[in-house]
């Protein structure tokens, strides 16, 4: 984390990797199946490490990644009919899941250290 304890750097480096997978993935995923594209899409695509992490972040860093998600998105054509014909995610509803999923863990973790943290947090 950089000194202003903003998680803008790391989103900024998502927004980045996301176009490096999805620019790859389109270029090498050209005589796969549909099927095969959608899994490729949501396995290197749809996942934002750290995500659930974010918390202090400025508004225009997280504006300039739903874009970027919605570009990356578009750069086949073969994406946007996958996304139509199956209702993939949007992009709040993608971060809220790992936000929820991470709430989730945590609760059900049994450390007594992460417990802890968590108790501390609640108060």
């Amino acid at each position: 984390m950089n000194n202003s304890q903003l998680d803008d750097a790391h989103i900024y480096r998502e927004r980045r990797n996301l176009f490096f997978r999805c620019r790859m993935l389109s270029r090498r995923s050209y005589s796969c199946s549909v099927a095969v594209k959608l899994r490729l899409f949501k396995s290197f695509c749809l996942r934002f490490y750290d995500a659930a992490l974010w918390d202090n972040f400025t508004a225009g860093s997280l504006d300039k990644l739903r874009p970027a998600y919605v570009k990356c998105i578009k750069i086949c054509d073969t994406f946007v009919k996958i996304l139509t014909e199956l209702n993939l995610h949007n992009f709040n509803t993608v971060i809220d899941k790992y936000r929820s999923n991470f709430q989730c863990q945590i609760h059900a973790c049994e450390n007594g250290i992460v417990q802890h943290f968590v108790h501390l947090h609640l108060m």
